[in-house]
């Protein structure tokens, strides 16, 4: 069904036309009648006036009671009738006393009387005060010489008065035809209204992408044409979408799939195309990116640089940014010039690649190399001088080879010490890698005597007293060997580094969900400036004293991937001077 809205929309210009042609038309119509009634009176006018010259100028103009006369000749014509000298003086009028009116030779119908023709003019009388019609004829002497002129007028208001009600008429005619005219425009608009609001609808549906429903065809060849038009405009545009819609969702799945990061920039600097990953990287809100400037949504000098360069240049750039978001991260940023179909320059596309893992991996592992070639190296120069020592001559003495020997022995323990820890680190990557590790319900405090068990005598020999705080029936699902693996290095660690005569306490207690092995001691203490490394291979706080104590640098590394297979982590808190501890925190 039409609606009313778009029905008086069809209806309204079709009136207002209609209304605006009859109103122009009445205009003029009621003009050429006005004229047409103001010419035949001005004809009836002059015949009457040349009939009065006639009545009153035979044989001569007699001048004698000429007031008298001329209001006569009035009643009879019903035109008011005044006498003229060539002067412009009134001698006589029909209506009004002559000697106090005005002189009137600047009148353009006396005028034209004074030239022996006949004058006429529709203009406002001074002396009557409304508009009137003005006829004027000379009137001759005996020597054909103009003696004065006679002027009839009449009020052109008697004129209108006599055609007014052709008004009436017209209006009523004009009303007659509107609401005639708007019944067949109501129809017309009907007839018209029902397929342009279908064809109306259905393009909204095309616009919102619904291109299933069609436009019956309407009967009116025109309407049929453009109905059938905006099916086959449908179809097209439907195969069209599908094809860019499924270009579109294979590009975003590619982008979205990508590991690296991809910025796409126009040559203002303005986001193209931005993907999930390079909103991750650079720790933006995702989706809500593209459209702004470079500036607004990625605030990096150092990325906005690059993408500067790059358009400034032309040419495809590299370069390795570091950027600091909380953590260091290292950036690979590639970029190339972005063309069209047409091959015209439309911006710049950069794609960003987080090498950070790859960096720190690539430092750790020249770090390793360092440490484990230096770990070995020392061991391995000692033996080597003390062995020469012995083949020069020293093996002769037997005090100094055996206080040779014992070095030599000494380092070779240490050397079978950092082989065995790199093993046993070695093997701990490798079966939580292959998920050969066994995890079952073990009963903790058992764990922890027996670490107490392997490290009582090294206590005993600096006075030093091992306390465990463990609930009896508190059991987890741990793998036993690597617990008390790395319960064994804590409390080994906390040996080496406490002074005589000190506590270490190992407690195990569970708390909200999860098992926590503490390992405290009134050791040295560490600085925090140490916590962020203090758990990587080799890594020492103090060289000279590891080395002296016997430490291979390993220990607590092993205990952080003991913690990493279990799920959990590991923790320290320390204070220098007053000792440390170190929390394994293993999920239930």
């Amino acid at each position: 069904m039409i609606r009313p809205q778009f029905y008086w929309k069809l209806l309204y210009p079709y009136l207002i036309l209609l209304i605006f042609s009859l109103i122009v038309f009445g205009f003029f119509f009621v003009s050429t009648i006005q004229n047409y009634y103001i010419d035949r009176t001005l004809e009836f006018q002059i015949q009457t006036t040349l009939a009065v010259k006639e009545d009153l100028n035979y044989p001569v103009l007699d001048t004698t009671n000429l007031q008298e006369r001329l209001k006569r000749m009035d009643k009879i014509a019903g035109l008011r009738i005044t006498v003229i000298t060539p002067a412009g003086l009134v001698i006589g009028d029909s209506r009004e006393n002559p000697f106090s009116m005005d002189t009137h030779n600047d009148r353009p119908e006396i005028e034209a009387a004074l030239k022996g023709d006949t004058g006429h003019s529709i203009r406002y009388s001074h002396t009557l005060r409304t508009d009137m019609i003005y006829a004027a004829v000379p009137l001759y002497d005996s020597q054909n010489n103009v003696r004065a002129i006679l002027r009839t007028s009449i009020p052109l208001n008697i004129v209108y008065f006599h055609f007014s009600n052709i008004y009436p008429i017209v209006i009523a005619g004009g009303i007659l035809i509107i609401i005639i005219a708007s019944f067949i425009g109501m129809f017309i608009s009907r007839r018209l209204g029902i397929p342009l609001l279908e064809m109306r609808n259905a393009a909204k549906r095309f616009s919102m992408g619904n291109f299933k429903q069609k436009i019956f065809p309407p009967k009116d060849r025109e309407l049929k044409s453009l109905a059938d038009s905006l099916n086959s405009m449908a179809v097209q545009l439907d195969e069209k979408i599908s094809i860019i819609s499924e270009q579109k969702n294979l590009q975003q799945a590619v982008l979205e799939s990508m590991k690296e990061g991809v910025i796409a920039v126009d040559y203002d600097e303005r986001i193209l195309l931005i993907n999930k990953t390079a909103e991750q990287i650079l720790l933006l809100n995702e989706g809500k990116n593209k459209g702004k400037t470079l500036q607004e949504a990625v605030r990096v000098s150092e990325i906005q640089k690059f993408f500067k360069k790059v358009i400034n240049e032309g040419t495809s750039q590299e370069e390795d940014v570091i950027i600091q978001f909380g953590l260091d991260k290292t950036l690979q940023l590639s970029g190339t010039v972005l063309f069209d179909s047409d091959n015209y320059k439309i911006g710049v596309l950069v794609v960003l690649n987080d090498i950070s893992n790859l960096k720190y991996l690539d430092t750790l592992k020249r770090d390793l190399v360092a440490n484990v070639s230096h770990e070995l190296k020392t061991p391995i120069t000692t033996i080597k001088g003390f062995i020469e020592t012995l083949r020069e001559g020293a093996i002769d003495n037997p005090l100094k080879s055996e206080r040779f020997l014992d070095i030599i022995y000494k380092n070779t323990e240490r050397l079978n010490a950092i082989v065995e820890d790199l093993l046993s680190l070695s093997r701990i990557e490798q079966s939580s890698s292959t998920k050969e590790l066994k995890f079952n319900e073990q009963k903790i405090c058992s764990i922890l005597e027996t670490a107490y068990e392997d490290y009582k005598h090294k206590a005993g020999e600096k006075n030093i007293n091992i306390k465990i705080n463990c609930d009896c029936e508190l059991t987890g699902n741990v793998n036993k060997l690597l617990i008390e693996q790395a319960i064994g290095n804590l409390v080994d660690n906390a040996i080496k580094y406490s002074d005589k005569n000190k506590e270490i306490t190992v407690e195990a207690i569970e708390e909200n969900g999860s098992l926590i092995l503490n390992v405290h001691d009134e050791g040295y203490g560490i600085s925090k400036e140490h916590f962020p490394r203090l758990f990587e291979r080799f890594y020492r706080i103090d060289k000279s004293r590891s080395r002296e104590v016997g430490g291979t640098g390993l220990g607590l590394a092993i205990v952080k991937h003991i913690a990493q297979v279990h799920g959990g982590t590991v923790e320290v808190s320390s204070t220098p001077g007053t000792g440390s501890v170190f929390t394994i925190k293993i999920p239930a």
